[in-house]
């Protein structure tokens, strides 16, 4: 038994108990961040989208960090060092390490959270979903056993949050789902307070940290749901926020280049959207089809929506990833009269389709009409639909409709093969079209194996080609993340494997 030394959005007003949101970000030890949702859970082995990560990766601490700048350099965090054997894989913790609430962290929490993570099997569980078995060597040793060698497992558990094994013991009932979506117990730099739902939660610096914060870090961060983007926009510029997530393009670059603020640009998303054709159905299940839609997209309409923020993907890996073969693939452009050609070899002459697009969404909806209007060229009609994102993906997964608009990014920071078993192998949830190769699943599969990184990159290659020649994805565009932030604060940085949001831990008041 260990021992302890403690216990452990909607709408938005300009006021909440009678102190504006611009007293709280004028207060230096405040900080004050504009998120674009309210999560629906806090429980790291839920958690799936940037509101939610944007809480549980301040709270929580992982095993093994990254370096930001070269996401292939792995950096010890909870675990000061780890090896290979084979499909062995073993980590040494970190001494004196706490939870929040004073409970010792050891290996028990390390066996206790991935084995709960792949019993729920949600949110992140997919990049350790290789795991067979968890073994507690001793209080500061743990051997994690794979089904296949990976080369990758370190690299994933750079995304996994490490729990409390006594917290997951006390609420064993249902895995403590109900006690972790709204509670939470880590050993990060923040501490959680409270949730005032539809408006907030609220987070306090841990000074037990083991890790390091910069001079001036913030004492508290006020996490606000703020779902308008035009709202988020205006706050930052207006001193309400410190920091806001997601604003729209033009208000972010006029506000970044504005008196009092500065841009931070960074590399994050591999597709924004991406457009997944379905293999199933007519007319977009015939190969010559699918090509001449992507030969007659105009890649140039959606460089320019992003006021030149952005670049034309040549396949699924954008090539500041590790290991991308980007570089040594084929340029994608419009090319009207291959295009047609490819349509004339289909036999599909004034074919009609209907295109699925999640609401909410102004690139996805954008790059829509962008298809709508090339396809036109071809005489081919495009009905556009949006719809929640739920609806929408269902749409395609049920033959209700020829495509769907998605956005891409990968959350581990050196594994494609993840992104790929997600987006493109049988099963996977975003493969949304129904693609199968044979060939690509074994690459997949042997990819985690190889240790040679040359050889690994050959393959690699190999697997993103046969995506490309399949025409199974019109990779629209690439944008550079672009924030506005504003003089008075630094440390933010655009992690390249993460969906957007903010590391407090490195944010500091000048």
């Amino acid at each position: 038994m260990k021992l302890r030394n403690g216990i452990l959005g909607l709408a938005i007003g300009l006021l909440m108990g009678g102190v504006s949101y611009s007293a709280f970000a004028d207060d230096a030890s405040t900080f004050v961040y504009a998120d674009a949702g309210e999560p629906s859970t806090i429980d790291p082995a839920k958690a799936n989208v940037n509101w939610e990560f944007t809480v549980t990766r301040n709270i929580y601490d992982r095993l093994v960090d990254f370096d930001l700048s070269d996401p292939s350099k792995l950096l010890p965090a909870l675990a000061t060092e780890w090896k290979q054997d084979g499909k062995v894989w073993t980590f040494k913790l970190r001494d004196g390490v706490t939870f929040h609430d004073g409970t010792a962290f050891d290996a028990n929490d390390v066996k206790a959270t991935l084995d709960r993570l792949l019993k729920i099997g949600q949110g992140q569980s997919y990049l350790v979903d290789d795991i067979a078995s968890v073994t507690v060597v001793d209080p500061k040793t743990v051997k994690i056993e794979t089904k296949a060698p990976t080369v990758f497992l370190a690299s994933n558990l750079s995304r996994i949050e490490m729990l409390s094994d006594e917290d997951i013991a006390k609420h064993k009932d249902d895995l403590g789902q109900a006690w972790f979506n709204e509670n939470a117990n880590g050993t990060g730099p923040y501490e959680f307070v409270s949730w005032t739902r539809g408006t907030q939660i609220e987070l306090k610096r841990n000074d037990k940290w083991w890790g390091k914060f910069p001079e001036k870090p913030f004492d508290r961060v006020l996490d606000r749901f703020v779902t308008d983007g035009a709202n988020r926009a205006r706050g930052l510029e207006g001193g309400e926020f410190d920091l806001a997530n997601f604003v729209p393009l033009d208000e972010a670059l006029r506000i970044g280049t504005s008196s009092g603020f500065h841009l931070v640009e960074g590399n994050n998303l591999w597709a924004w959207p991406a457009i997944y054709l379905n293999m199933d159905l007519a007319p977009t299940n015939n190969k010559d089809f699918r090509e001449a839609l992507v030969k007659a997209f105009d890649y140039n309409a959606m460089v320019q929506s992003f006021q030149g923020k952005a670049e034309v993907g040549r396949g699924p890996v954008p090539s500041w990833f590790p290991g991308s073969p980007e570089k040594e693939e084929a340029e994608i452009k419009t090319d009207l009269d291959g295009a047609k050609a490819a349509l004339a070899k289909s036999g599909l002459a004034n074919a009609k389709m209907k295109c699925s697009v999640p609401a909410g969404f102004p690139e996805f909806r954008f790059a829509a009409t962008v298809l709508q209007s090339s396809a036109q060229q071809l005489g081919v009609t495009v009905e556009i639909e949006e719809q929640p994102f739920v609806e929408a993906i269902t749409a395609i997964k049920s033959d209700k409709s020829n495509c769907f608009v998605l956005g891409n990014a990968n959350l581990s920071p050196s594994d494609a093969t993840k992104f790929f078993a997600a987006h493109y192998l049988k099963g996977g949830f975003y493969n949304s079209g129904k693609f199968f190769d044979q060939t690509l699943q074994d690459l997949v599969a042997k990819l985690p194996t190889i240790s040679d990184p040359t050889e690994r990159g050959k393959l690699l290659k190999q697997a993103a080609d046969i995506v490309v020649d399949s025409h199974y994805i019109i990779w629209t565009a690439r944008p550079k993340t672009v924030v506005p932030e504003p003089d008075r604060i630094g440390g933010y940085r655009i992690d390249p494997a993460e969906y957007i949001n903010a590391r407090f831990w490195e944010m500091y008041s000048k």
